[in-house]
């Protein structure tokens, strides 16, 4: 579900999202953890070029020194699949007089070919699954054969797929988009050589000498791309055709995203906010080079990782002590190549209460776009959106009950009676689901038969049908969650102690989207009778709790103002 107002919900709000091994995580520290087509009427022709100049004037404006549900096969033994269409828009309203089959040799380029290309688009990506390692690849007769056959073909070049360039293409009927070559980035004989050889430690290194081949974490090279892409459906179609008009529709669409996307960054860059990194690899330099960061990875470190060498014991120890102290935000981990170096630093970070941005090289199979997650990664960077779960793990604080005291009411009877019906009608019209759906899904989040709790002190009081339960809570500390989406939560700890009397629950933990002391305007509870690491599993049930001075249309007016 997207599109859904997190201020109300709790850290896990959206179905897909499964929070990791709450057994991960200490008791106050974190867990370890991103040319526009010719269109034959003038009125399109506008269009167009408004959303070019606006793109360009946000590029060039905002950051002058820069140079984010997927279906289909997901094989972990990294086989081709078919990527199905995505994006803004489903493709349900998409006219193809003319289909093409396009061939991408990994599903970073292959999702972005089908999101222009909707059911236009019949794509295959051959990697893709981020259980396969593209440095070891080695492509069957089969996949060539798909490579010469299709009638458009999307590479990444600068020496990370060579094995697809090998090809028998024949260029006189098909239409090859080499990202490499839209950026003026070729391989350089030592990345290919290390391609072959690889590390002793057993993994391959991923940034080699002056080229960097993850050009899918440039935002420029995306845009190249996602323009060449363009061009060739529209070429191939011909243009004044349904299947230019859907192609043209979905790069709109597109650019509509990736406006919103360069308007996050320099909205960051307008609040000065500035993320310094250490990094396993440079897989995401690109994108954080366009994000303002700045790489504190010792050079001796990073030479010898890009290098056929090893780090030393010197090397190795600057950058656990640089990834210890206080003079990074961000430790960046490939989770494919996590050998025992980048386990040390990793280590390292998690002791250190560091922030962990973990990116995969091939787009994982919980997101949909190559924009989104970009889009993503740069959300968990500038990590300055702590309501919808974008933060830093190092500004995580304790908090006290006094955070929580108060009178509280359940909104769950709101909820059944209608009141918070235009809540879910508001919903819909930003959501993908219907104001019924999403009253069926809130449903379960707030039902509970807790009508009101009363917190003073180190005492809480719950309510059910007049009967009121007392007991006292001491402080267990707080959780990270991470969540499947990308986004996390904190939960905040308390346990009884002393006499439970029945109807108080032994086990009880506060999400209300802060993460440092601070007065609570609303909560969401998780209540149970076991141990707080078994109440840490339940995501689908969350009492949420406003201020018993409230009226219900003053509940209402709250949800709906948020």
């Amino acid at each position: 579900m997207t599109g859904q107002n997190a201020s109300h919900t709790p850290e896990h709000f959206n179905s897909d999202q499964t929070a990791t091994s709450p057994d991960a995580t200490a008791a106050n520290g974190p867990t370890a953890q991103l040319v526009a087509n010719r269109r034959s009427t003038i009125i399109q022709l506008i269009i167009v070029a408004v959303i070019g100049a606006l793109l360009g004037g946000l590029i060039t404006g905002g950051f002058a020194f820069a140079n984010r549900s997927r279906s289909g096969s997901a094989a972990g033994d990294g086989n081709a699949g078919t990527v199905a269409a995505a994006g803004t828009s489903t493709g349900v309203n998409d006219a193809c007089s003319a289909t093409f089959d396009v061939v991408a040799s990994v599903n970073q380029w292959g999702s972005l070919a089908q999101q222009l290309g909707g059911k236009c688009a019949n794509v295959t990506s051959l990697i893709n699954s981020t259980a396969a390692d593209p440095h070891d690849y080695e492509a069957t007769a089969a996949d060539m054969a798909k490579l010469a056959k299709a009638d458009i073909v999307v590479l990444n070049g600068a020496g990370y797929d060579g094995w697809a360039e090998k090809a028998q293409f024949d260029t006189s009927r098909q239409t090859i988009v080499n990202v490499g070559d839209l950026m003026g980035i070729t391989a350089t004989e030592e990345h290919e050589h290390e391609h072959e050889k690889g590390s002793e430690e057993g993994h391959h290194h991923h940034h080699h000498g002056s080229t960097n081949p993850h050009l899918w974490f440039s935002p420029e090279a995306v845009l190249k791309a996602a323009d060449a892409i363009n061009a060739a459906y529209t070429s191939k179609a011909g243009e004044g055709t349904d299947t230019a008009a859907t192609a043209q529709r979905h790069f709109n669409e597109w650019n509509g995203e990736y406006a919103n996307f360069v308007a996050l960054v320099n909205q960051a860059r307008a609040k000065n906010v500035k993320r310094t990194y250490a990094a396993t690899e440079s897989i995401i330099s690109y994108l954080l080079d366009y994000l303002g960061a700045e790489d504190h990875t010792p050079a001796t470190y990073t030479n010898a990782m890009n290098s056929e060498a090893e780090p030393s014991a010197a090397d190795l120890k600057a950058a656990i002590d640089i990834v210890s102290g206080d003079e990074v935000d961000i430790l960046v981990v490939n989770p494919q190549e996590m050998g025992g170096f980048a386990q040390k630093l990793n280590d390292a970070a998690v002791a250190s209460h560091k922030t962990i941005i973990s990116a995969t090289e091939q787009l994982p199979e919980n997101q949909s776009t190559l924009l989104g997650w970009l889009t993503l990664i740069a959300k968990q960077a500038i990590a300055t959106d702590t309501t919808n779960g974008y933060f830093l793990t190092q500004d995580v604080k304790d908090r006290t009950l006094s955070d929580y005291e108060g009178e509280w009411q359940s909104v769950y009877p709101y909820l059944t009676d209608g009141t918070l019906d235009t809540v879910m009608e508001a919903k819909a019209k930003k959501g993908d689901m219907t104001a019924a759906e999403y009253k069926q899904y809130y449903d379960t989040g707030y039902k509970t038969d807790v009508e009101k709790i009363s917190i003073k002190g180190d005492q809480m009081s719950f309510t059910r049908g007049g009967q009121t339960a007392t007991a006292t809570y001491k402080y267990d500390g707080y959780r990270i969650l991470d969540y499947a989406k990308g986004n996390r939560g904190v939960r905040y700890l308390f346990t009884a102690v002393g006499d439970v009397p029945e109807g108080a629950p032994k086990v009880v933990q506060f999400s209300d989207h802060g993460i440092a002391p601070g007065k609570s305007a609303h909560f969401h509870i998780f209540m149970g009778n076991d141990s707080q690491e078994e109440t840490l599993k339940e995501m689908d049930n969350w009492p949420t709790y406003y201020p018993a001075s409230l009226s219900a249309e003053e509940v209402a007016t709250e949800m709906l103002a948020h």
